[in-house]
């Protein structure tokens, strides 16, 4: 099975402009042949089309005629004109993508650090100054992230020793890494692991050891998603995922950009604001409201208000005695 990286994804789209500006009224299945994939990938490769453009309204984004594709299979491309012509940017727009750049170093190696050192040297050129941003994110070893990024680049399984902070343990895994990417200000690795027989996220820094094996990966990610390039949540909360609704004080409030959490009442009770939070499990809940002791209270479940309380009054005990 061939699989198809991003930039491979990316750099045939970019050449299928120009090829359906030149070729009105190809046949899917030419267009698919042509460039080596299949006709449903081309289909999924046509719907990222006509969401690019230098806007969001009509005449600024590719068009492709829906009709013609699904009537007769044939496509013509409209609106593309776009294309040739040199990109301009505002001064924002520039300082995003310098800021963007330099978050993308931090996980890029050898060739690419390159790259990408050459597109930050012509925006911030561009810009007339560099941004006033700087990015800092949480120290990862320099020789486990290369290590990741060998395996991701060859296509072999690692062997990872991995820290779970919330249950104090370490666990030995082998995994068939998928794709390395920032999230919140954090780099992870997106893998399936075969000890969990799942998709699994790791972060980088609390991967404590990592071994590239000469296995190659048995399970890829486009094998496992059809090939789409939308990255999954970190945590997506089900029916059955436990919660909490629990009242934040004002010092509290980040907890809300750092979990997975939903605001249930911003007034709940004068500056306290109501959440619904989500957690692996119950005993996750009462660490997190005993690590924010007096900023955070319990509403419901009531066992777990009762928990924290007895676990508080415990912790007391033992220094009393």
């Amino acid at each position: 099975m061939t699989t198809t990286t991003s930039s491979q994804r990316l750099i045939r789209m970019l050449a299928m402009v120009p090829y359906l500006q030149s070729n009105a009224g190809v046949p899917v299945s030419e267009l698919a042949a042509t460039f080596g994939v299949s006709e449903a990938q081309i289909t999924k490769d046509l719907s990222v089309l006509m969401m690019t453009g230098v806007g969001e309204y009509h005449g600024e984004l590719i068009d492709v005629d829906l009709g013609a594709l699904e009537r007769d299979g044939v496509v013509y491309l409209r609106d593309a004109d776009f294309m040739p012509r040199p990109l301009t940017l505002t001064t924002r727009e520039a300082s995003s993508l310098i800021v963007a750049l330099r978050t993308l170093r931090q996980a890029a190696t050898g060739d690419q650090r390159k790259a990408i050192d050459g597109a930050l040297a012509k925006l911030e050129g561009a810009v007339g100054a560099s941004a006033p941003v700087d990015v800092h994110l949480p120290t990862v070893d320099a020789a486990i992230k290369d290590t990741i990024l060998s395996a991701l680049s060859r296509g072999h399984q690692l062997d990872l020793e991995y820290v779970t902070a919330a249950r104090d343990e370490r666990t030995r895994r082998r995994v068939d890494p998928w794709r390395v990417f920032t999230e919140q200000g954090r780099l992870y690795l997106s893998a399936w692991c075969h000890r969990a027989v799942d998709v699994r996220t790791f972060r980088l820094d609390r991967i404590a050891a990592a071994e590239e094996t000469e296995l190659p990966v048995e399970r890829s990610r486009e094998s496992a998603d059809g090939g789409t390039d939308i990255p999954p949540a970190l945590f997506t909360p089900g029916p059955d995922t436990p919660y909490a609704v629990l009242d934040l004080e004002p010092e509290a409030r980040w907890l809300v950009d750092e979990y997975q959490a939903e605001i249930v009442d911003d007034t709940a009770d004068g500056d306290r604001t109501r959440v619904r939070l989500y957690g692996s499990d119950m005993s996750w809940l009462r660490r997190l409201v005993l690590r924010n002791a007096g900023l955070v209270h319990v509403v419901e479940p009531r066992e777990l208000g009762d928990e924290v309380v007895a676990q508080a009054r415990a912790a007391l005990a033992a220094y009393d005695g």
